[in-house]
């Protein structure tokens, strides 16, 4: 099939947060044309451990707010079509810590108080309370910890499913293994067409959403090289299905230097990954250094849940390694490229958590020329772009 003549706007990428943006614009009514230079959502949004909160966000109130927009989006959809429909699950987050380290008590507890104050549910619990939120969880006396209500997680393929379906049912196009080869602008810089692998395609407006690919897709757009957005290695590794508890279905993780996180799977296995382990794979990225990771997150995860123990997760389980974008403030970038009129971009780490909100708040831009008041601190204009 040809690609289509014209189109109101063309989206560079197809991962989750250009799916949902190509999505929620074909919703007002644009002619929308969204490519991907390989399968949509099967790089970045395919290798994420997609834990959707705000919890972690608590340096900066800001990106905390537009996180806690992204929680309340999916909590709104799932509300009109059915958590099910779109994988949404999980019943909130729980990090702890024993009365041998005093430090992370105290860094729980100022975080505690800084989501509280912003209004964001997260409740002091002692180790009786959490063994009965996740039951098989091995803790110390005296432990204590910090439940946040509002954390989920999703099954990211049968989310990106839904948006595939949305897209074609709205008569949206989706060209996959397609690149983006420039934008053709006018005489004061304003969008007049995407140049693409399979030809040109006249349109009004032009989205970058290539997660790591964004650097090269703004210098192709602006011919402006440096554009802020760097790719930062993640190991996650999928374990078989494991004797878990019934109830079990949060996201948990560990406040020290480790930064250690499990879920559960759809399949019944668990989900593991960890900062550090993912510094180490990025100062060594060979496959030894995999395999060694591997192996830490599997013990790590026995150690916090000793029933595990009952079968062998080291057999049978698997790696993959994502390549995420960063950009090097750590927070998102959204908004209209500097002196190209029509053409935006949204770049972020947190993909998953963001996604719906950023198509709610880019699409509001898109539609009526105005700036959303919750995207004014994430300009690409505070990088010069």
């Amino acid at each position: 099939m040809p690609i289509p003549r014209t189109a109101d706007i063309v989206v560079a990428g197809s991962g989750i947060v250009g799916l949902a943006l190509a999505w929620r614009l074909a919703r007002s009514g644009f002619k929308i044309v969204a490519f991907d230079a390989g399968v949509a959502g099967g790089q970045i949004s395919a290798a994420t451990f997609a834990w959707i909160n705000g919890t972690s966000k608590t340096e900066h109130e800001a990106y905390h707010r537009l996180n806690r927009a992204g929680v309340d989006a999916y909590e709104k959809l799932a509300r009109q079509i059915g958590a099910s429909a779109i994988g949404l699950a999980g019943n909130g987050s729980l990090q702890w810590a024993g009365p041998d380290k005093p430090h992370l008590f105290d860094r729980m507890r100022d975080q505690g108080d800084v989501l509280r104050r912003w209004g964001y549910s997260a409740d002091w619990v002692d180790a009786p309370a959490m063994r009965r939120l996740a039951p098989g969880l091995s803790l110390p006396d005296g432990a204590e910890g910090l439940f946040a209500s509002l954390d989920r997680w999703i099954e990211v393929p049968r989310l990106l499913g839904w948006l595939k379906a949305q897209l074609a049912e709205r008569g949206a196009i989706l060209r996959e293994n397609c690149t983006i080869k420039g934008l053709d602008r006018a005489s004061d810089g304003s969008v007049r067409a995407a140049v693409t692998a399979e030809g040109v395609i006249p349109c009004k407006h032009f989205v970058i959403a290539g997660g790591t690919a964004a650097a090269s897709l703004v210098e192709l757009a602006t011919g402006r090289s440096g554009f802020p957005v760097q790719e930062l290695a993640g190991l996650l590794v999928e374990t078989p299905a494991a004797p878990l508890a019934p109830g079990f279905d949060m996201v948990l993780w560990s406040p020290d230097e480790t930064g250690f996180h499990l879920r559960r799977m759809p399949g019944g296995g668990l989900l593991l990954g960890a900062d550090d382990i993912d510094t180490q794979i990025r100062a060594n990225p060979t496959e030894d250094s995999l395999l060694a990771g591997r192996r830490t997150l599997i013990e790590r995860a026995l150690d916090w849940m000793p029933d595990l123990r009952k079968i062998d997760l080291h057999r049978g389980a698997t790696h993959r390694v994502g390549r995420r974008a960063m950009p090097t403030d750590g927070h998102s970038i959204l908004g209209p490229l500097k002196d190209s009129a029509g053409a935006y971009v949204a770049a972020t780490h947190s993909g998953v958590t963001l996604a719906l909100a950023i198509a709610e708040l880019l699409a509001e831009e898109i539609t009526t020329g105005t700036m959303p008041a919750a995207l004014a601190p994430f300009r690409p204009a505070r990088f010069g772009f």
